[in-house]
């Protein structure tokens, strides 16, 4: 029996070398892996630049405003017939003139407001 096993390990010594080969970088792959996730879990996000910082506008606010943004929360147009997210780009294009605010979808849509065509992309 011990001599069947030799003769078969000898005929197929470069099948089993290649087995064994792909199964130990598989590992390794896999250990490497395991190792770079761990670290990146542990890791901050620090952000160095931000561009918008919400916290020191609304500081500079008066009272007023600061409880206008905290209800408003849809944006349309005197000029359309859609209301957006305040984060939608098309939103960012409304000249203040001719802003309206909604503090709820049922109020813009009473208004005769419709989504616009991005509106669950740029849902919070």
């Amino acid at each position: 029996m011990l001599s069947n096993l030799k003769q078969l390990v000898k005929k197929n010594t470069v099948n089993i070398t290649l087995i064994v080969t792909i199964i130990l970088v598989a590992l390794i792959s896999f250990g490497i892996g395991y190792l770079i996730a761990s670290q990146i879990e542990n890791q901050s996000i620090i952000i160095h630049n931000p561009s918008f910082n919400s916290a020191s506008i609304q500081e500079s606010l008066p009272k007023e405003s600061k409880d206008a943004l905290k209800q408003e929360k849809f944006i349309g147009s005197v000029n359309s017939n859609k209301y957006h997210w305040p984060d939608c780009p098309f939103a960012k294009r409304i000249s203040e003139e001719n802003q309206i605010w909604f503090s709820s979808e049922q109020e813009a849509q009473d208004a005769g407001y419709i989504r616009c065509g991005s509106f669950e992309k740029y849902a919070p």
